[in-house]
């Protein structure tokens, strides 16, 4: 842990063989979780600025209801639509994804069969919709499902997983969660942040965390999820609407794996634009620093026109 300038960053990662121990309590902490539609935070260092590398992310939404079918298709080892019958324990889940299916179904299950491991999707909009698949343990995806479910420990004494931990933490220390970022990826590994704050101070505090525990407090807390541009432009599946219809019935996606759009694509524009200039940055290059700014500024405000 490291405090330095109104700058905490801790480590944090949880592990499915933690142990809680804990006696069983009339009433747990009462959480309070907020979020933020903006992100005035560079990476947990800005204090009363705006935040200069707000360009460099995309607000993604959780795809909660696809998240949750493809972990019951894999642990029915992806048989027929026919066989997945949830038990009655399930009832608000299964409601859940019949509405997912019936309205806001972004992709097929034939889609869905093609990763064998847990997955958490995000979906991510920037000149049109962006699906991002994170390989996770199952036991990131039960604890998604458990919060779906209301299963936080709440309300009948029983003891508190890890994300209400760190819950009560945030707010016995006067925090709240702001938003998360899928920042980079190294080798096959993403790494996250998740960003608090004190309400009406500038202090912020960085916490280094797994996608996949970053997501379940951003699920939890109702913070909103930012995923680097760099991440979506070289692993997000672009999604497409397809062309037949079904009467009375809302267009389905066809999910195609192309790597860049038919026609102009401003993201892969603005990202050859920002490595452009901080190659020249690095290589003392200013005027073509400059000049490289200046288009990347063009392009911006071109895109926000419209």
């Amino acid at each position: 842990m490291s405090n330095s300038s109104g700058f905490l960053s801790i480590q944090l990662g949880f592990e499915r063989s933690l142990r809680l121990q804990c006696n069983r309590v009339k009433k747990s902490i009462f959480i309070s979780c907020k979020s933020s539609s903006g992100s005035p935070f560079d990476d947990g260092r800005s204090t009363n600025i705006p935040d200069d590398h707000d360009h460099d992310f995309l607000q993604a939404s959780l795809l909660i209801s696809e998240t949750a079918l493809h972990y019951r298709m894999r642990r029915q080892g992806f048989q027929e639509e026919t066989t997945w019958r949830l038990p009655g324990r399930w009832s608000p889940f299964s409601a859940m994804i019949r509405e997912s299916r019936r309205d806001t179904s972004f992709v097929g299950y034939e889609f869905l069969r093609r990763f064998q491991s847990p997955t958490i999707f995000l979906k991510v909009s920037c000149d049109g919709d962006f699906l991002l698949p994170i390989i996770v343990g199952e036991f990131a995806i039960e604890k998604l499902i458990d919060a779906l479910r209301g299963g936080d420990g709440n309300d009948d004494g029983d003891c508190p997983d890890q994300f209400q931990l760190v819950r009560n933490l945030v707010d016995r220390l006067g925090y709240e969660v702001k938003m998360v970022r899928i920042t980079e990826r190294v080798a096959n590994t993403y790494f996250a942040r998740v960003f608090l704050s004190k309400p009406g101070e500038n202090e912020v505090v960085s916490i280094d965390a797994r996608p996949s525990d970053a997501i379940n407090m951003a699920h939890r807390c109702k913070a909103p999820i930012h995923v680097s541009k760099q991440i979506v432009f070289t692993d997000a599946i672009r999604i497409s609407y397809g062309m037949g219809r079904v009467h009375d019935r809302k267009p389905t996606y066809d999910v195609t794996l192309d790597s860049a759009a038919d026609g102009p694509d401003s993201l892969a524009e603005e990202l050859e634009l920002v490595r452009n200039m901080n190659s020249a940055v690095k290589e003392e290059r200013f005027n073509d620093a400059a000049m490289w700014r200046d288009k990347l500024m063009q392009l911006r405000q071109s895109m926000h026109d419209h």
